[in-house]
């Protein structure tokens, strides 16, 4: 007989195609992936083989006979088995939602153990196949049997899908029902038309169903929640901005999603996403996807948002998921309530770009969360023209973190018992010749975000110890106590924090009790242990620590009492306040008194005016800081600045 083996060479192709493409689509070794790998390795087996097989029983010479029969034999060992290992990944499949039981899966695996039995039989009986005198390929009686258990794998598969109870996603289980049928298809037609090979089509076909709607999602799909995800998202406002198509978008961030983690733990929380994202799949008209963790977003094709605000469909939108927030959620016996800021922008009336369009979600997003919980924020011209600044300092702040584009101010700390200036703060400046002069409450978060406010430290750190080291050389004889420095949160997660510091003062040859290290309360909010162990470390070297804008956070005296600040910094809206507000004198005056029991000197800042510093003097406070006394100056300014105090003071 001549086999026709076209269908057969095309099927290999496209499974060694498969195979190399869906390399990233099953990364996570879940027992379906494994499978999956499994289906690929069997299936190019199979058809292998049967390539083999046939080309060399049609050409190969009596010598290689004991070779093909080998190959012949593993080919029906193998083509069996496709119909196995694809029943085998409908199992894994329904057993993500709800687990099969172990004795179901074992007992599945008897017709399959029985074919090999058959198969091992062959080479004694012939029952499937053999070779005759004249070395012609002969089937066995009981070759049937080949097709019998392929069919019994198929039929299974396709019943395991169809009656499971498990809650499978309707798309899933269509594909899982549909894949075995066709195969089914295939080979029956092979048994009708028998010169033509296409059992390898047959997996093929089978293999490339799977790929395309269940495995290769798992690149564009969120698994927990079936939603697209953010890679998704971002394909989807690309393919819009191309087609020019007006769009809205609305990021949902939940608010206190952390809270269920913690106190239900991850299964609840994990039912919860499900659950929340089975809510805003209902909403019409609007595309689902998981942007982060907690956070989900739509499109809406037919965006309307104008420069107004809410109106038209987006506050349809926004007004039933608003409502339904305010509503507790009730999964597995237990009710939650949960908060979420919501941000929406429109494309194009207000972002004109992809890039626009996540920076401006983002922004809004950030700015519901001070609004309220549930509280949209639209973005405006105004705030997309605040995104646009935002970015051009971020652009800013990179070049001058790559070239030294910063450049230092220092502000003299004025002491009214010594009537000199005795210390000084380092302060960071930046300026552009676009954008002016940017005030560090706008570059230096942005230096943190986009992580280069370790090169801003370190260049200021750097400076610092130069000035001290220039100052003290130039006047030897000065008591000049040094210079502080901030140090931002992010610094703190560095192992080698301290090491790298004092490198640069012993760098610079100064005693690094010349040096002041400003924290902030945020600073130890977010790294308590890391900032504790850094400021023990740090003392015992002798460098002196300032508590930074002191009234401005949690103002929490309790850790006072556990960390050791040399000085808490006092920002100067309490000053004000307390020289504004008679009631609030005397406070001011039992707080000074009670930083100094605890062994910290209060630096106030913000001193502008002759009687704020009378004031200061009758609370106390002897250091002072503010323009009274002096600006930011360049470091040759402020050197001139401080050793001429120094001057009258003697």
């Amino acid at each position: 007989m001549e086999w026709n083996v076209s269908a057969e060479v095309i099927a290999f192709i496209i499974v060694l195609i498969i195979s190399v493409y869906s390399r990233k689509s099953h990364a996570v070794p879940s027992p379906k992936n494994r499978v999956f790998r499994l289906c690929l390795a069997t299936t190019l087996g199979a058809i292998g083989t049967n390539l083999a097989s046939t080309l060399m029983i049609a050409y190969a010479p009596p010598e290689l006979l004991p070779l093909t029969y080998l190959i012949t034999l593993c080919y029906f060992a193998l083509t069996p088995l496709l119909g196995t290992v694809y029943f085998y990944y409908a199992v894994a499949v329904v057993s993500e939602a709800r687990p099969v039981g172990r004795r179901f899966a074992v007992a599945s695996c008897v017709p399959c153990a029985a074919y090999f039995l058959l198969v091992v039989a062959n080479v004694p009986t012939g029952c499937l196949f053999f070779f005759d005198a004249a070395g012609s390929y002969v089937q066995g009686p009981l070759i049937v049997t080949t097709y019998l258990v392929f069919y019994f794998y198929c039929v299974a598969c396709f019943a395991l899908v169809v009656f499971t109870r498990a809650p499978i996603d309707p798309v899933i289980k269509r594909i899982l029902a549909v894949f075995p049928l066709i195969a089914v298809g295939v080979i029956a037609v092979q048994q009708l038309f028998p010169a033509y090979l296409l059992s390898g089509s047959a997996a093929a076909c089978s293999l490339l169903i799977i790929y395309l709607y269940l495995q290769n999602k798992r690149l564009s799909v969120d698994q927990l929640t079936g939603a697209s995800n953010r890679q998704e998202f971002l394909s989807m406002v690309s393919l819009l901005d191309e087609k020019a198509q007006p769009f809205t978008a609305v990021l949902v961030s939940l608010s206190n999603f952390k809270f269920i983690n913690d106190k239900f733990g991850h299964e609840s929380g994990d039912r919860f996403l499900r659950e929340f994202a089975s809510y805003l799949g209902t909403i019409d008209d609007a595309r689902l996807f998981r942007y982060s963790g907690d956070q989900f977003a739509f499109i809406m094709s037919d965006g309307v948002l104008g420069t107004r605000g809410e109106d038209g469909k987006t506050a349809a939108l926004l007004a039933p998921l608003r409502q339904r927030l305010s509503e507790p959620w009730r999964i597995g016996g237990r009710s939650y309530t949960v908060g979420a800021a919501i941000g929406a922008v429109s494309y194009p009336a207000i972002a004109h770009n992809p890039g626009d369009v996540v920076a401006a979600l983002e922004y809004a997003t950030v700015e519901s969360k001070g609004r309220g919980p549930n509280v949209p924020c639209v973005c405006t011209p105004d705030m997309m023209e605040a995104i646009h600044r935002r970015s051009a300092i971020a652009d800013v702040v990179r070049r001058a973190a790559e070239c030294g584009g910063f450049t230092v101010k220092l502000q003299p700390v004025w002491s009214e018992s010594e009537r000199r200036f005795v210390a000084a703060e380092a302060l960071c400046r930046l300026d552009d010749d676009e954008l002016g002069s940017i005030p560090p409450d706008e570059f230096i978060p942005v230096a943190e975000q986009i992580g280069v406010i370790s090169d801003v430290t370190r260049f200021m750190l750097n400076r610092a110890c130069a000035f001290i080291r220039a100052y003290r050389d130039a006047h030897p004889d000065s008591t000049f106590r040094g210079v502080s420095v901030n140090f931002s949160a992010v610094e703190f997660i560095q192992d080698d924090l301290a090491e790298s510091v004092l490198a640069v003062v012993e760098r610079h040859g100064i005693p690094a009790s010349c040096l002041r290290v400003e924290v902030t309360e945020s600073a130890i909010i977010a790294n308590p242990d890391a900032v504790r162990a850094f400021m023990e470390d740090m003392h015992a070297h002798g460098v002196r620590f300032y508590l930074d804008d002191f009234g401005t956070g949690y103002s929490n005296i309790s850790m006072m009492l556990e960390l050791p600040f040399d000085v808490v910094k006092l920002d100067k809206s309490i000053l004000w306040s307390a020289t504004e507000d008679e009631h609030l004198t005397e406070f001011f005056g039992l707080l000074t008194a009670g930083f100094g029991a605890m062994g910290s000197q209060i630096l106030s800042e913000g001193v502008e005016t002759q009687e704020q510093r009378a004031f200061l003097n009758e609370c106390g406070c002897s250091l002072m800081q503010g323009y009274l006394f002096s600006r930011p100056l360049p470091p040759d300014e402020a050197a001139a600045v401080i050793a001429a105090s120094e001057e009258e003071a003697r």
